[in-house]
């Protein structure tokens, strides 16, 4: 049995959870704690974070932590104190003040992460009460927010520090206010650490078995007891977030090592080391590093830093360090962090057999040491003197936050100062990285023993040998290139040796030694003009939803209660792709109890294909296979169970066979070369560009391009479906567009649309990943559901979601530009080739690319084609931007080229390409009221541009290896999608004059309804409280068109106008006849007079609203570490045209989460595919990283353009949700600013290519560092 205090309630668990299950499995499924999320279950986005008590080893007293309940074993959670975000507040009873403070900062948009935020500063207030703006931000690192861009979170928890800015509302508060659980056995508060009060512990079930251990020798004995069979010691569970066969359903005994006391054993007073217990965590081992005075600990701090970097706080609260060096020693190509710091300082480990006996051994006899039957008891870590030994750790990933390092390297070096920097001794170089093991590079140690380091020719000779010694394996796609990881082991080498020979360095290079600094983030909000005219509407208004948000009652599809009878889906995927299917083998997954039934192709009833007809004409793509394999991925099979965590291990457990298995193209580089063509699209076409080509003055060719990008909403694709009583299905879905899901599950159970209703209330994000992708899900779940007769959800995990679900498209454009010798462009002629994935739809491919290719420029002759290509991977499909932003980010790449190529300033071509107010688009739209040029004038101006420019170069001039870059970038976002329309319907209520507006877009965090409500409230003139806006469904809002495009608040917003005016008109001969009554009289009268207060709206063609420009300006200052390629976003700067908003709170943080999108897309992330299988590598935390709070700019300030309304939009507004994604590829230009800097220093001066993301490795990469050019 399993005791566990939750929100100040105990429950007791026994058999009815598997040992197996996490206290998120027992938090949801109990419905104890909804807003405890769930989305990676892995510990990598942080979604599932609570707070638990335990007790400190470093001060006996309890201390709250926050933790990933996602890896947190029910079992070992036995006597613990849990708070999760019901326990803080509600709106009811009052908000907590940190929830109050996040949803006064707008830090909610789709509201998923924010009550894991909460509980976060929950317990990093609940452990230090007085924060400092610093510490909070180094806390945020382990919950992943795809939504705000992280500025307005972090402002709403940094105004809890002691230090807080005065722009930062709020304050401190004393925590210990906060009610505190009773602990049931003293009445009294409970600190959490019963269990360490616990007796030894047996559980067991089928086929599995949970020994809890209470000493030393008595988990001896039970390794000796247990040594035959398939055991795992347990503390944290973390591991099987990087390798899933470590997960604890996989073994026969899992042996808790929470309760061993000997384990917890520190001594810090013995005279030649420190012993450390094996169960100290690792935010233990840093909190004990970071308090050290002991000067035989000259590594502690760094000691301290470098742990700070190893997974996210979440993780590191529950993870032992000798968990992570287990892990180390079962799987060799796992990078750890601790084990290169122990194996740095020479530790030895105690390490005790099943026997009793205790020896101690060194980490690399350790890691070739077979561990059966042996378990860390400790760790001695080596006291120093003080003053000679010199040592330091690095590491360099690919994000900074949450990352396993690409590289990792130790060094310590005894050296006297005095005599050249003499090597005393034989020094120890560590390197992680290279391969499998850690590596000493024993040559080059041996060579630098009794070398002064002062000498250039030891120096040199140094890195020679080091270089050759290097043998750096191929890790696969996942890893690095050989070449990068081989030039990131020097310079980390050189680093090191900089910051040693402090005084022997020139002064430009010194910085060399520092990593990029970043200090606390910053920035301003400037919302220009706020009309008060129409109030509520354009005002900076607090989403309706925002405190529902952060205390965690609002309820996305996978926090309802289950429907009676329910039975949940899973999906089997194809293992490969380009292949045929020979058999499909499902007995080992209906032998699994709990499996209902396993359906195929042949199940379908209706047509097996989710392309609808009404959009796609006679275009099939099937729902499941019925034989011909198109790519890893695709949905053959579903399994359906009696509960989600069956039906996805028989998923799993069903074994397919193939046949005419060819090779797969994974690549669009390898379809290019193997011309893997669709038919190419006709060329965009103006004027002359070929002849015009032939007569220009200069013509340059080159190419750029950019990859795919993962939607990765936080809330995965969802559908519950469940059958009529009269043969339809009611569907409840995690979609962006309720009516082409519709479609699909009336067409694939081959039923009218008629009988097939569904509901939509709000998404956990989307990004335009649930427009199409949603209604496969919802299709697979309606055949479910159809076929058994009983409801049926289908809750996709992560990996699944990753692997099924298309991403953003990949482009790569070929061009050739002709200009003047002033930079004028006068043609461009570009092939587009994109990767479609394995099928091509036009739809999906974004037939409105040509309104953004020209972006802020009159190019007077252009010929732009469009060559689709075929891989094997799922179909692209629409993500945030679609088109726009990769096509904006081309032309951009060939304005730089010309100014590149003719030695120029960067911003003085693109202001003589600017377009001009009258000048005509390509797609024929006159720019009658084209902002753009008077807005980079300002731009200029606000920033002080020249000025700016010359202090990076006074900054490029005294450093050689650090470099800086500063870009600025306008842009015209055309908003072309204004021909979508939404059923929308305004109802008045007669009893109390309270409206319902029902409309069909689907607000997913942008604040659709929000601004509906404001709207409708200055049309009515009456409170917003008296305003709702419900569910979305297909019978209320029929016919409607999805939610992208970015202006879909401004068409609801027209809708809900359009709708009010009618029951106004409707109401004027009441409100005449009363003598302009209050409101609740007005509509009593008017229901009285038999008056319809129902109105209804739908967009004839004459009152569309017509497609109009967005301009913005962006400039990025950027720094970057040109010896590892990473880099700190300084600054950016941020003009946009936004009209007068519709309500700039929202619309602010729509800008910054766009910014934010445009930075992962430009700079950091890429999916990963097995090039022999097709399959998705990067289907989860570990292999695909998006931007993190540390990703963003250091300082960001955002504007809106002043006194510039939009005479054609909707209450003077214009769009925001998606043009700044493409302005995320301003800070790369900064970058290619920088690198343009750091290639100079070697004299390479001419144009280069850069192709995004540019990551830390092409950064690196590009920066052509050559080790003989390592000189102090």
């Amino acid at each position: 049995m399993v005791t566990l205090n939750v929100n100040g309630t105990w429950y007791t668990v026994g058999s009815e959870y598997p040992l197996s299950s996490t206290l998120l499995d027992f938090l949801r499924k109990e419905r104890i704690s909804t807003g405890t999320k769930s989305c990676c279950d892995e510990g990598g986005c942080g979604v599932c974070v609570v707070n638990i008590t335990m007790l400190d080893p470093l001060t006996n007293s309890p201390r709250a932590y926050s933790a990933v309940s996602c890896c947190l074993l029910l079992r070992s959670c036995d006597g613990m104190s849990i708070t999760t975000i019901e326990g803080l507040g509600n709106t009811r009873d009052g908000l907590h003040p940190i929830q109050e403070r996040l949803a006064t900062y707008d830090g909610a948009q789709c509201g998923f992460c924010s009550p894991a935020q909460v509980m976060n500063m929950y317990s990093l207030l609940k452990s230090n009460s007085q924060p400092s703006m610093k510490e909070i931000e180094d806390a945020f690192d382990a919950t992943i927010c795809r939504c705000t861009g992280y500025r307005s979170i972090m402002d709403a928890m940094k105004s809890f520090a002691v230090d807080a800015h005065d722009t930062l509302k709020g304050g401190p508060i004393d925590i210990e206010d906060v009610p505190t659980q009773i602990c049931k056995s003293t009445g009294k508060a409970c600190h959490g650490h019963c269990s360490q009060n616990k007796k030894s512990c047996v559980a067991k079930e089928d086929n599995l078995c949970w020994l809890q251990p209470t000493s030393l020798a008595e988990l001896c004995t039970l390794l000796d007891q247990h040594s035959h069979q398939k055991y795992r010691l347990v503390f944290g569970n973390t591991a099987f977030g990087v390798h899933k066969d470590l997960d604890p359903s996989n073994y026969e005994v899992l042996i808790n090592l929470r309760q061993v006391k000997e384990f917890y054993q520190m001594n810090l007073s013995q005279p030649d080391h420190i012993t450390l217990g094996a169960n100290l965590t690792l935010t233990c081992l840093k909190s004990l590093f970071e308090q050290s005075t002991d000067q035989g600990l000259p590594y502690a701090k760094m000691f301290a830093s470098h742990i700070k970097r190893v997974s996210s706080t979440g993780i590191r609260n529950i993870a032992c360090w000798a968990g992570n060096l287990m892990l180390k020693q079962a799987k060799r190509d796992f990078p750890s962090d601790i084990c290169l710091l122990l194996e740095t300082v020479d530790a030895k480990l105690s390490i005790a057999s099943k026997n009793g006996e205790v020896k101690l051994y060194t980490i690399q006899e350790f890691l070739a040491k077979d561990m059966a039957g042996h378990v860390i008891v400790s760790a001695q870590l080596p006291k120093y003197k003080a003053g000679n030994y010199i040592i330091r750790t690095l590491r360099t990933a690919h994000r900074y936050q949450q990352c396993q390092a690409h590289i990792a390297t130790g060094f310590i070096f005894e050296i006297d100062k005095k005599r050249e920097f003499l090597v005393l001794n034989k020094p120890s170089i560590v390197i992680q990285g290279i391969s499998s093991d850690l590596f000493h590079a024993h040559r080059t140690e041996t060579f630098l023993d009794k070398k002064k380091l002062g000498n250039a020719n030891v120096i040199q000779e140094a890195f020679n040998i080091l270089s050759q010694e290097l043998n750096i394996c191929s890790n696969g796609p996942l890893f690095a290139s050989r070449e990068y990881r081989q030039s990131l082991v020097l310079s980390h080498f050189f680093k090191f040796l900089i910051g040693v020979c402090v005084g022997l360095t020139r002064p430009r290079y010194t910085s060399g030694a520092t990593e990029v600094d970043r200090p606390v983030m910053s920035g301003s909000q400037d919302y220009g003009v706020v009309d008060m005219a129409r109030a509520p509407a354009n005002q900076p208004m607090m989403k309706v939803t925002a405190k529902h948000l952060t205390t965690g009652e609002i309820k996305f599809l996978d926090d309802q209660p289950d429907l009676p009878d329910m039975l949940y889906a899973a999906v089997v995927l194809s293992e490969v792709g380009n292949a045929s299917i020979k058999n499909i083998e499902t007995s080992r997954a209906l032998a699994l109890p709990g499996v209902v039934k396993v359906l195929q192709a042949g199940d379908i009833p209706g047509q097996n294909n989710w392309r609808v007809k009404s959009w796609y004409g006679g275009q099939i793509s099937e729902l499941l296979s019925s034989g011909k394999v198109e790519y890893a991925g695709q949905p053959i099979g579903l399994v359906i169970a009696e509960d989600p965590k069956t039906a996805l291990k028989a998923a799993q457990a069903v074994h397919i066979t193939y046949t005419d298995v060819k090779p797969v193209i994974v690549s669009l580089k390898d379809a290019i070369k193997a011309e893997s063509f669709f038919p190419s699209l006709d060329p965009v076409t103006k004027g002359d560009a070929q002849g015009v080509m032939s007569k220009a003055p200069h013509r340059v060719k080159g190419n750029t391009s950019t990859g795919e990008q993962y939607h990765f909403h936080l809330e995965n694709q969802t559908s519950v479906c469940a059958p009529t009583d009269t043969g339809g299905v009611d569907v409840q879905s995690t979609s962006q567009w309720i009516d082409f899901t519709q479609e699909v599950v009336s067409q694939v159970l081959g039923i009218s649309d008629c009988n097939v209703n569904v509901e939509t209330q709000r998404l956990g994000g989307g990004f335009g990943g649930k427009i199409w992708y949603n209604g496969p899900v919802a299709g697979m779940c309606a055949l479910a559901a159809h076929n058994l007769r009983r409801p049926v959800k289908l809750h996709m995990d992560l990996a699944t979601n990753m692997q099924y679900q298309g991403c953003r498209m990949g482009y790569f454009y070929d061009y050739e530009v002709g200009f003047d010798n002033d930079g004028k462009v006068l043609a461009v002629i570009v092939t587009a080739y994109c990767d479609c994935g394995s099928d091509f739809f036009a739809l999906d491919l974004n037939e409105h690319v040509f309104n953004w290719l020209e972006n802020a420029y009159f190019i007077p002759n252009i010929s732009w084609t469009v060559q689709p290509c075929k891989t094997h991977k799922p179909v692209s499909t629409a993500m945030r931007a679609p088109g726009s932003a990769t096509s904006i980010f081309a032309i951009e790449s060939i304005l730089d080229h010309v100014a590149t190529y003719l030695n120029k300033d960067h911003l003085e071509i693109r202001k003589i390409n600017l377009f001009q107010p009258g000048q005509v688009t390509l797609s024929g739209m006159v720019l009658e009221q084209c902002l753009i040029g008077d807005m980079v004038k300002q731009m200029e101006k606000d920033i002080g541009y020249l000025q700016r420019m010359q202090s990076v170069e006074e900054f490029n001039k005294n450093n050689r290896w650090k470099k800086r870059g500063l870009h600025v970038m306008p842009s015209r976002y055309a908003l072309v999608y204004t021909w979508l329309c939404f059923n929308t319907s305004v109802i008045i209520y007669h009893a109390d004059g309270s409206v319902v507006i029902a409309h069909g877009a689907i607000d997913m965090g942008q604040g659709i309804d929000t601004k509906a409500i404001q709207t409708c409230a200055h049309k009515f003139g009456i409170s917003v409280d008296k305003i709702k806006v419900v569910k979305k469904s297909t019978t209320i809002n029929a016919n409607s068109h999805f939610t992208g495009g970015s202006v879909c608040s401004e068409l609801i917003c027209l809708a809900v106008i359009k709708s009010c005016e009618t029951l106004l008109e409707r109401l004027a001969p009441v409100r005449k006849k009363l003598n302009n009554p209050p409101w609740n009289e007005l509509i009593a009268g008017a229901y009285a007079g038999g008056i319809n207060l129902t109105a209804q709206y739908w967009p004839s063609d004459n009152e569309k609203i017509p497609e109009y420009n967005a301009y913005s300006v962006c400039c990025s200052e950027v720094e970057l570490d040109v010896l590892t390629g990473e880099y700190n976003i300084v600054q950016v700067d941020y003009l946009y045209d936004c009209g007068t908003s519709l309500n700039p709170e929202l619309d602010m943080g729509q800008l910054e989460g766009a910014f934010n999108m445009g930075c992962g897309l430009f700079l950091l992330e890429s999916m990963k595919y097995d090039p022999k299988t097709g399959k998705a590598l990067s289907d989860g935390t570990w292999n695909y990283k998006v931007p993190m709070s540390r990703d963003l700019p250091t300082r960001f300030n955002a504007k809106f353009l002043r006194n510039a309304p939009n005479p054609i939009g909707v209450l003077g507004s214009k769009a925001v949700g998606e043009t700044p994604v493409a302005q995320g590829s301003c800070p790369l230009f900064a970058l290619k600013r920088a690198l343009e800097a750091a290639r100079s220093e070697t004299g390479q001066q001419g144009w280069f290519p850069i192709y995004a993301p540019l990551t830390v490795e092409k950064l690196q990469k590009s920066c052509l560092n050559d080790y003989r050019h390592f000189i102090l």
